[in-house]
């Protein structure tokens, strides 16, 4: 079964709040980023089966703003406070629990987490070459990486992936 993992980055946000870093929240160009992704993803028919998420209050905000936009009001939603504390290895940890039925999971994350994971489960292939160049490079807020996968969520490791894109979304 193929598969398919989108890696995104939580949208824009402001940069201090009272209540400390996991309580900052999506500013007005976050939310309509967010919502452009969101159709974005929907137009290429990456809708979720399973949406895997930082328990952060910005990704939690984003997450919303990318169903709204994709049209989802049914999705499956698993929020983990592993995706902001572990780094990419705490997000890989999240995506190898996915239940084999599943096609297509969305994980919205945290910088680096988000280009660290995709450098690691993408193979270096001439077609990858530039959008590889785009996550080595800086990975901006209301960004997807956009991963196909062969194999089991479980035995998913260094290399499986071929990284179709990476879009940026601009509200």
């Amino acid at each position: 079964m193929a598969r398919t993992l989108v890696l995104i980055r939580h949208a824009k946000t402001e940069r201090t709040h009272p209540g400390g870093d996991h309580e900052r929240e999506l500013v007005d160009r976050g939310e309509a980023d967010a919502l452009a992704l969101g159709r974005w993803l929907a137009g290429e028919e990456l809708l979720p089966d399973l949406v895997l998420v930082s328990t952060a209050a910005r990704a939690r905000q984003t997450t919303e703003q990318l169903l709204v936009g994709a049209g989802v009001d049914d999705a499956e939603v698993w929020a983990g406070r592993g995706l902001y504390e572990r780094g990419a290895e705490g997000v890989l940890e999240a995506v190898r629990e996915t239940p084999e039925g599943v096609g297509t999971v969305w994980a919205v994350g945290h910088e680096p987490s988000i280009s660290t994971l995709t450098l690691t489960l993408a193979e270096e292939t001439a077609s990858a070459g530039t959008a590889l160049a785009t996550v080595r490079d800086h990975v901006p807020t209301g960004t997807a990486a956009v991963l196909t996968l062969d194999g089991a969520w479980a035995d998913l490791g260094q290399g499986m992936g071929r990284l179709a894109t990476v879009h940026t979304a601009r509200g």
